[in-house]
């Protein structure tokens, strides 16, 4: 098999398509047109080990995204639950928590970065290879993510949310009101059943009404 290499802009030399950190080292990706290109990889996307999964790169980047929400899962909470200046100034006390406030920022910084990197447009000898433009993103509170279910996963983990409910409030919002879905649902008791269903109710209800108002 012939293995092509990639046109790499200048400013992007020894960096991972995938997440925009350092790389030294490719792996072989398959491409729409079944060009086989040499894809520049960090160690951390490598170690996924999605490329066992499947070569084509369309799967491939979006297996790789999913890893990367749910590997830092822990660092993107911090921006979820602070802002950069609650975190400073907050009362947590003792020698892990002074340097959790020192650096918990910069980590949720680090993690934002990698979710929503977007490698460059794929090119050989100057010429435009595949549109790499993923087809649908999902954006909430300044993260993107490559499919609903990451978000869903994302979302339902961070703010201990019930995933079914949260799944059928985001339907009613819409993608694009998803901070609005997660406030609804994180003003319900999530471990009580009832309480959901009748918030759940009381939202189409008044979702029905405000359609009906328009005619």
């Amino acid at each position: 098999m012939h293995v092509l290499n990639l046109d790499i802009p200048f400013d992007c030399r020894f960096t991972c398509w995938f997440c925009g950190e350092g790389s030294h080292q490719t792996i072989v990706t398959t491409l729409k047109t079944r060009q086989a290109v040499n894809m520049p990889i960090c160690d951390e996307c490598k170690s996924y080990r999605c490329h066992n999964e499947s070569s084509a790169l369309v799967i491939l980047e979006k297996l790789i995204k999913d890893k990367i929400v749910k590997q830092s899962a822990k660092a993107l909470a911090i921006g979820a639950n602070w802002t950069e200046k609650e975190l400073q100034e907050s009362e947590l006390t003792g020698s892990a928590f002074d340097g959790f406030k020192k650096s918990g920022w910069k980590m949720f910084l680090i993690a934002r970065e990698r979710v929503n990197f977007s490698g460059w447009e794929l090119s050989i000898d100057g010429v435009p290879i595949e549109n790499t433009v993923v087809d649908e993103n999902f954006v909430f509170d300044g993260l993107t993510f490559t499919s609903f279910i990451t978000m869903l996963d994302y979302l339902s983990t961070t703010f201990s949310l019930n995933k079914d409910f949260l799944e059928q409030v985001l339907t009613l919002y819409g993608d694009d009101r998803a901070i609005e879905a997660v406030k609804f649902c994180r003003l319900v008791p999530n471990e009580s059943k009832p309480e959901r269903e009748k918030a759940l109710n009381d939202l189409i209800a008044s979702f029905k009404e405000k359609d009906a108002m328009r005619y």
